[in-house]
């Protein structure tokens, strides 16, 4: 059902990257990508934009049809694994890449990636779309990477269970930690699974010095760890026949049900706690040593386009970061935008990301 939500990440090869990076040569040559074609008897070359990306994305065929046709380029997808192995693979070819355009950095990784001097800087006046991003989107200061799309990390529950037992669900983070809520919730290892990684950031934006407290609390309340999205989901979430009714997940997971489902389901069995709520966000740029810059950039000024916006929701189940970009009904009857998100602080998280993840660990683990 919700393949195009997986988001797992290995924190741990991330910093391997970055440390082999340096030691990476930069002299491997860069493999022709273009494609010849005739057009009105003269030669002229159809630019290849390879977008590398991990294998979970979904490029819309109508929208990618579009792109090619308004730019003049063939669009090709290079995915690997989950979000972490695809910006590990591209960290240790830094300089030298197998594309074009990065797709999937994430506001947890943000400082990250930029450091491992991957991307190019963006003139804003090649990228016009990026005007009607709102600023608190904008967190790249070095002006790499464009925010694409914000998908909502949440604590969603099952109606249904609590409805069968007149239990009235948490309506808070703090509420997780009540002892009516023991051996209910399912998170995900901030070591192997983005949700679980943007949820343990959330409680540190949220609680402050109180976090750990938190989670010595929600250990002691009998709180079960996933290693990934869909062993939560799939194996331990009541809806899919696990036993634990309330599940790290995402804002979108209500309309992926329905959508998913074919027409089995015509309302969703689950909704979102949305004071728990943290926007993930997620980012593209333009590799460092593609050879076609120019058009990777209008590329990634068109993934800013209404088109592509719109196309982000019944494809990848993520808002778009255009707030001008219309929702499918399935979004704004199931799973409107949550009006307030707790914010993640990138400079933050880079700063104390692994103390966090080391403090998580002595507790949980």
């Amino acid at each position: 059902m919700m393949g195009p939500l997986t988001r797992s990440v290995g924190v741990a090869l991330l910093t391997l990257a970055l440390a082999a990076t340096a030691a990476c040569s930069d002299d491997a040559e860069t493999s022709d990508s273009s494609l010849a074609t005739t057009v009105g008897g003269d030669t002229a070359e159809t630019p290849t934009i390879t977008i590398v990306t991990y294998s979970s994305y979904v490029l819309d065929e109508a929208v990618q049809a579009k792109v090619e046709n308004d730019l003049g380029v063939k669009l090709e997808i290079s995915a690997t694994g989950d979000g972490a192995e695809a910006l590990t693979a591209a960290i240790l070819t830094a300089g030298r890449p197998e594309g074009d355009i990065f797709f999937g950095v994430d506001n947890t990784l943000l400082s990250r990636a930029v450091a491992g001097n991957l991307f190019v800087p963006l003139d804003p006046a090649d990228v016009p779309n990026l005007a009607e991003i709102p600023e608190e989107l904008l967190l790249d200061e070095s002006g790499q990477l464009v925010p694409i799309d914000v998908g909502p990390v949440c604590v969603d529950y099952d109606q249904q269970w609590f409805a069968e037992r007149g239990l009235e669900p948490p309506s808070s983070l703090q509420d997780l930690t009540d002892p009516k809520y023991r051996d209910l919730l399912v998170v995900q290892s901030p070591v192997t699974s983005t949700p679980g990684l943007v949820f343990l950031m959330a409680t540190h934006a949220l609680l402050g010095d109180d976090a750990d407290a938190f989670w010595q609390g929600l250990v002691d309340n009998g709180v079960s760890v996933a290693g990934s999205w869909d062993d939560a989901w799939y194996s331990q979430y009541t809806v899919s026949g696990g036993d634990r009714p309330l599940v790290v997940s995402y804002a979108s997971s209500p309309p992926a049900e329905v959508f998913y489902s074919e027409g089995a389901v015509t309302t969703p069995r689950s909704a979102v706690i949305e004071s728990t709520c943290a926007d993930q966000v997620e980012f593209a740029g333009v590799l460092d040593g593609s050879e076609h810059v120019d058009k990777a950039t209008e590329v990634i000024n068109a993934m800013l386009d209404i088109a592509w916006q719109e196309s982000l929701p019944l494809t990848n189940f993520v808002y778009p970061a255009r707030p001008d970009a219309a929702e499918p009904d399935l979004f704004t009857q199931f799973a409107p935008r949550p009006a307030a998100s707790i914010v993640l602080d990138p400079a933050e998280i880079e700063e104390r990301r692994d103390e966090w993840i080391d403090d998580w660990r002595s507790i949980v683990e």
